[in-house]
């Protein structure tokens, strides 16, 4: 439909100028229609150069992407919701910068919780700012913070913004008016971020037992995600330092969050020492395993591990983070840790060029110097419990992995 371009044919019908052109209609396809210019004679009559200008604008109007677009919605009569399908297939496929599984599944969940009951029957061309209003009015009604209302509310723009012609062009272009759909700002002041202190980690460490205690104490030593930190595998661990490579989630490895994420974290040498206890003659495998050689579910351990024993020591409810929101706020304000170091040991991109330019990780030897001095914040048990077999759960103990 992008090639529609015609003058049509002037014709006189009685007293009046019409206008005959092919024009496209939905449900019947392309057919021929005639339009009034203006009377041939007496008021309203037009000459020549009036009437061809008059022709233009009918066939102007009929030619109009935005007219096209509303045919081809009405012809194929694709709603929101058959539009998030396609749009979620497409995400599982893609490669250019594939989606984490993890999102998939955050983003599926919102379309079947929240978006598809208000939205779903709805035309996605009629799709606009007012729909968009209605979903946040009913949003903030089942009381969702503003940070998931505003990451529902990118879902919806994303399955919009989805729908293309056969040559890849935005069939509906939408100009979002925040203020008009008037979803709550983020205030990260008030976001939930719980971390944790040295003496509480302590704590935590010295009550934890076999190789709960050292997944603990690798956590709060070195801060990575979660992820990273069950991904570790064997070859990862030189002795001295460890290579952030892959993430795993529900079992699956996959590669880390971003490419930020790829890196060397130098261990402070009492926790290398520890680790390398742990690790004993073990030449592959994960670092944290199983008795069957799996990775431990995530959600298992919070459920059987740290949320009990933070119960039992006292200390509030939360989950790996705050041991990564402890390690940052360490270097940052008790060390003399430079802030690209740190940045690299956590994963982060940089914020301006300087932080591209920056050599500072590629100077191994003064990375390892800074590891030792800074320290971990916390005190190690003594001596450490680090078992020959620290991976082998006890008979009463499941292993399978978490589903959710």
């Amino acid at each position: 439909m992008s090639r529609r371009c015609q003058m049509g044919t002037e014709v006189v019908v009685g007293n009046m100028y019409r206008l005959r052109v092919r024009v496209d209609v939905p449900g019947a396809g392309r057919i021929q229609k005639s339009f009034p210019i203006c009377p041939v004679s007496g008021p309203g009559s037009l000459n020549k150069t009036e009437r061809r200008r008059k022709r233009m604008e009918i066939v102007a109007q009929y030619n109009s992407l935005d007219y096209l677009k509303k045919v081809v919605a009405e012809e194929t009569g694709t709603t929101f919701k058959a539009q998030s399908i396609r749009w979620m297939s497409n995400c599982k496929l893609r490669k250019r910068r594939p989606i984490k599984p993890v999102t998939l599944v955050n983003w599926q969940g919102y379309l079947d919780n929240h978006i598809l009951a208000v939205l779903g029957s709805q035309s996605i061309a009629e799709v606009n700012n007012a729909s968009m209003k209605k979903l946040v009015e009913v949003l903030v009604g089942k009381g969702l913070t503003p940070k998931s209302i505003n990451n529902i509310c990118l879902v919806v723009k994303l399955v919009k913004a989805s729908a293309v012609d056969e040559n890849g062009d935005e069939l509906y272009s939408m100009k979002w008016n925040p203020e008009f759909i008037d979803a709550p700002v983020v205030d990260t002041r008030k976001q939930h971020t719980p971390s944790l202190t040295g003496a509480e980690i302590t704590k935590i460490v010295a009550s934890a037992e076999g190789w709960f205690q050292t997944f603990c104490i690798l956590d709060a030593a070195t801060g990575l995600r979660a992820g990273e930190l069950l991904g570790l595998e064997i070859r990862h661990f030189d002795g001295r330092s460890i290579k952030v490579g892959q993430s795993v989630w529900r079992s699956d490895a996959q590669a880390p969050k971003t490419q930020n994420a790829y890196r060397t974290v130098d261990l402070h040498p009492d926790v290398a020492e520890l680790l390398t206890g742990f690790v004993g003659d073990r030449k592959s495998g994960y670092i944290f395993c199983t008795s069957k050689g799996k990775p431990h579910g995530q959600s298992n351990i919070l459920r059987r591990k740290l949320h009990p024993a933070l119960e039992k020591l006292g200390i509030k409810r939360c989950g790996f983070h705050a041991f990564r929101r402890f390690r940052n706020t360490f270097l940052r304000n008790y060390t003399s840790c430079p802030n690209g170091l740190r940045n690299f040991w956590l994963g982060w991109s940089g914020k301006d060029m300087s932080d591209h330019y920056e050599k500072i990780r590629e100077d191994e030897a003064f990375r390892r110097e800074v590891a030792e001095r800074a320290g971990i914040g916390f005190e190690l048990p003594k001596p450490p419990i680090v078992p020959s077999v620290g991976n082998v759960p006890s008979s009463g103990e499941e292993v399978e992995l978490a589903t959710a």
